[in-house]
């Protein structure tokens, strides 16, 4: 159930599909994938031979993403790998940088050049990346920063001032089983990744007949935020919206 090749890609079509060489007269697609053919003759899966990671279902290489963000101004090197946040897998993004960036501001800028799938959920900002004592990147130290909780975001609770806002925070805690949350918490930031996110959006748009785009998530990703867009836009509620302070950003 294979294609014979890429579409107008000539060069990548003659890299990644190559005659079989059980027989020769069928072709093979090259995967990535790690192999080894045992006595009886049989192909066991050994696992990737790229950096290549599987997240809810799609396949995901990191080495774009690190590439991406380090376009951004002020990040000088960048990791990312999944982890495990409540039984999910998340992605993880480490910055080093010495500059306060906004982690809104990074997530728009990275989905102007990446699917909203592979953005990671999670980021921590590092003036210098842990080394080992050769010298070399410590990734378990890496891992720790995160596990440990240091970089946790910390924010207080502040409930919901209206109608809108309620209806918006039971969506989330229902999708994201988590209570309560409180209206400037970051939808990315306590749990939320791009599968949540088409659902909310979907359950947004079943509740309160409002269509909201996943973009818009990046510029406002909390609840104070998103009620104060759906009601400038489109909201056809009646209530009047109260004045809403300016987003508060946590530090990771």
């Amino acid at each position: 159930a294979l294609a014979s090749g890429y579409h107008n890609q000539p060069e990548m079509t003659q890299e990644k599909f190559k005659p079989s060489f059980l027989d020769g007269t069928q072709t093979l697609f090259r995967t990535g994938d790690l192999g080894k053919q045992t006595a009886p003759g049989i192909i066991e899966f050994m696992g990737r031979k790229d950096n290549q990671v599987k997240v809810n279902g799609y396949r995901i290489d990191p080495g774009e993403i690190e590439y991406q963000l380090t376009r951004y101004a002020s990040i000088e090197r960048a990791i990312v790998f999944p982890i495990q946040v409540n039984n999910q897998t998340q992605l993880s993004a480490y910055c080093q940088t010495d500059k306060t960036l906004e982690i809104a501001e990074i997530r728009e800028f990275l989905a102007k050049f990446l699917p909203v799938y592979v953005i990671p959920s999670y980021f921590i900002f590092l003036k210098q990346f842990p080394l080992t004592r050769h010298g070399k990147l410590d990734l378990h130290s890496l891992r720790e920063l995160r596990e440990t909780g240091k970089y946790l975001v910390n924010s207080n609770y502040v409930a919901p001032r209206n109608h809108l806002e309620s209806n918006l925070v039971s969506i989330w805690e229902k999708i994201l089983s988590k209570h309560p949350i409180g209206i400037f918490d970051n939808f990315f930031e306590i749990g939320g990744h791009s599968l949540l996110l088409s659902r909310v959006v979907t359950q947004v748009h079943k509740e309160l007949n409002v269509s909201v785009k996943l973009a818009d998530f990046f510029k406002v990703p909390t609840i104070a935020g998103l009620a104060t867009l759906i009601s400038q836009t489109q909201y056809n509620y009646q209530e009047p919206i109260s004045a809403i302070p300016p987003q508060k950003s946590y530090p990771m």
